[in-house]
């Protein structure tokens, strides 16, 4: 396991997690786009805080549209009763 890997067991806990996130998120703005302002805030403070010494945001915004797409795929077979 590499260190970008995540177990499937904590993945299904973090996805809990992220439905209660996104719960408090929801309530405490007043739209959507705020919701999505204060989540690129929170999103662009972990990067200046926790990156990679040397490492590039180009390749850090590459890397996330690809977890991106690959969550977003992963939540849509779940959805559709696809995902084992």
């Amino acid at each position: 396991m590499t260190d970008n890997e995540i177990p499937q067991e904590r993945i299904v806990e973090l996805r809990f997690m992220s439905k209660g996130l996104y719960s408090t998120i929801v309530g405490l703005t007043e739209d959507p786009y705020e919701a999505i302002v204060l989540m690129t805030m929170i999103h662009m403070t972990f990067w200046m805080n926790h990156r990679v010494p040397g490492s590039s945001t180009k390749e850090m915004l590459d890397d996330y549209s690809h977890n991106f797409l690959e969550n977003f795929e992963l939540n849509e077979a779940a959805n559709k009763g696809q995902m084992q």
